[in-house]
């Protein structure tokens, strides 16, 4: 007697929402190939190998809720160009598989000393280097570009959470 049952309220379901749903769903389900690479979720691995920086760019906090103001984006422009002047002052970032990372200076040799480097952790499709600042690594694409991005701040007036960076592959 259940199976029955089953069936017709199958049966009613199925209708109810063909009847009402399925010209809205044709539209919503297709989903092409260039899209689904856009919703690319990288692996560590795809952050092993040698970076070097690309662009940066200032960009309102995430969780700011007023417009920010001329003097907010200035302030934060003049910090974005002496965080990329430092960043610059490196050849590249190298990020490798035993969990460190290390900003290489120019002419050091790939085993040199280590000048600023720390160790990595890998969360939620994201690398992330072991900082007051916690930058947070990104990859969008298959074989696309790091973006840098910083969420904690080291003291409350910094400005850190507006800057992002830019990082190509070098190798």
């Amino acid at each position: 007697m259940q199976n029955p049952t089953r069936a017709i309220c199958a049966a009613a379901l199925l209708l109810a929402v063909g009847a009402t749903g399925l010209p809205n769903i044709s539209s919503v389900a297709y989903i092409s190939s260039a899209r689904a690479q856009e919703e690319y979720l990288p692996t560590e691995k795809d952050f092993f190998g040698k970076w070097t920086l690309s662009g940066s760019a200032i960009r309102p906090p995430r969780d700011m809720t007023d417009a920010p103001t001329h003097e907010q984006e200035a302030t934060a422009t003049e910090f974005q160009q002496t965080v990329t002047a430092f960043y610059g002052a490196f050849d590249y970032l190298e990020i490798t598989a035993d969990g460190r990372y290390n900003f290489h200076q120019p002419g050091d040799p790939a085993s040199g000393a280590c000048v600023w480097c720390g160790t990595w952790s890998f969360s939620k499709s994201s690398l992330w280097l072991k900082l007051d600042t916690a930058p947070r690594l990104d990859i969008y694409a298959k074989d696309g570009d790091i973006q840098m991005t910083y969420t904690a701040e080291p003291d409350e007036k910094s400005k850190y959470a507006w800057l992002v960076f830019g990082w190509t592959k070098a190798e």
